[in-house]
């Protein structure tokens, strides 16, 4: 079987030679391969002189219209080829966690774009982003079962905002025995989290953060912004922080930092059930005295889109100007952003300005990167999404 063919302009094909996964729908030579013209969703693609590139998947109304899979020419994606790329990812991830919880695949990182995939023991949850993989399902089903045996519990999470540009409907689903929770542990840490929850239930991405912040809370009160279910709350109280407090909107999300809380024999967390921006703007304006030792600061990306960076940037702007205002001199600030389009310099920039309106010092003393399981392809710069600043606040 034959697929079709997609050709790339010539001045546009060095970067796929050199990794990069990512075609645009501007970079094809599209006089030749009109793209309302390919069917399916997967596609051969090929130089200006008509040799082959890559496979890759396919969609024509997305702007990144294909995504490489293979550099082989593949005409399917059958159990085969999910097996081979979910044991390589598999293998590096036990050549660096001693325990079965992170995140199996990463999308491009693990050479499987369309493909998110985070492991919590014999628990798989599985986002799935492109067509291609969409339509090849159950070839991925019967690979995960043959790797992790036929009682492996999966649940497809397909309610990403990644399925709306790929035109693909939001569903939940279990292969195999369902459940309402999962179980983790990190550095150590014991979590419950709901499968209704936020994006998998958890955040391994700052796996390595958090783990450097438990080395410095001892003895130290500890704020918590956008806790969520207290990865980095929880685990501060586990290490010995003197009193924490845990801030979200969720009020299913603070009831579940009860849970954490007691299901770690912590004593010293409280929360708060409340709109991060307000709650810093306006309960903490009204207790003058409050302060703490130590401040994360983690929102979700609040800048969606390119256009969106000015808006986002304010927004950004206000809770770190808001939340440098409570730290004790000589505490810790931790700044982070998910979001692809606030770059780390722009965040710097944007703690320097708040500390200088505030007459304040700020030392960058750590950066925090994406734990190992989430590879990035130094050919995709585009996938550097996370940054996590460590500070010492200092008064003028």
């Amino acid at each position: 079987m034959s697929l079709p063919r997609l050709r790339i302009k010539k001045r546009e094909q060095q970067r796929l030679r050199d990794g990069h996964l990512w075609v645009y729908s501007n970079e094809v030579e599209t006089q030749v391969t009109p793209l309302k013209a390919i069917s399916g969703n997967l596609v051969h693609l090929e130089d200006y002189r008509g040799q082959f590139i890559a496979t890759a998947s396919f969609n024509a109304q997305s702007l990144i219209c294909a995504r490489i899979v293979s550099l082989d020419e593949v005409t399917v994606l059958d159990q085969a080829f999910f097996r081979q790329k979910i044991q390589a990812a598999l293998a590096l991830r036990e050549t660096i966690f001693q325990q079965p919880y992170y995140r199996l695949v990463f999308g491009e990182g693990d050479f499987l774009p369309g493909v998110v995939i985070d492991r919590f023991n014999d628990i798989l949850v599985v986002q799935i982003s492109t067509q291609a993989i969409e339509q090849a399902k159950p070839e991925l089903i019967a690979a995960l079962q043959e790797i992790f045996g036929q009682d492996c519990r999966i649940l497809f999470k397909n309610d990403g905002k990644g399925r709306h540009i790929e035109q693909l409907p939001e569903y939940t689903e279990h292969v195999g025995a369902s459940f309402d929770d999962i179980e983790l542990i990190e550095n150590g840490v014991q979590f419950k989290a709901p499968v209704d929850g936020q994006k998998t239930g958890w955040f391994f991405d700052h796996r390595d953060g958090r783990q450097w912040l438990n080395t410095c809370v001892a003895g130290k009160s500890v704020l918590d912004v956008f806790s969520y279910i207290g990865g980095w709350g929880i685990q501060a109280a586990k290490h010995g922080a003197s009193t924490v407090t845990c801030v979200d909107a969720s009020q299913k999300a603070i009831d579940q930092i009860g849970i954490n809380a007691q299901l770690n024999e912590l004593n010293n967390v409280q929360t708060i059930c409340a709109d991060a921006f307000d709650y810093l703007k306006t309960e903490l304006k009204a207790q003058d005295n409050t302060t703490y030792d130590v401040i994360v600061l983690d929102p979700p990306a609040l800048i969606q889109k390119r256009r969106d960076f000015d808006q986002g940037r304010q927004a950004y702007f206000v809770l770190n100007e808001h939340a440098l205002k409570r730290i004790n001199d000589g505490g810790i600030f931790i700044s982070a952003s998910c979001s692809l389009h606030m770059t780390s310099d722009e965040l710097l920039k944007i703690v320097q300005q708040v500390a200088r309106r505030q007459n304040k010092q700020v030392q960058l003393i750590h950066q925090a990167r994406p734990a190992a399981d989430h590879p990035r392809l130094l050919s995709m710069p585009e996938a550097d999404y996370l940054k996590c600043f460590m500070f010492k606040v200092t008064s003028i």
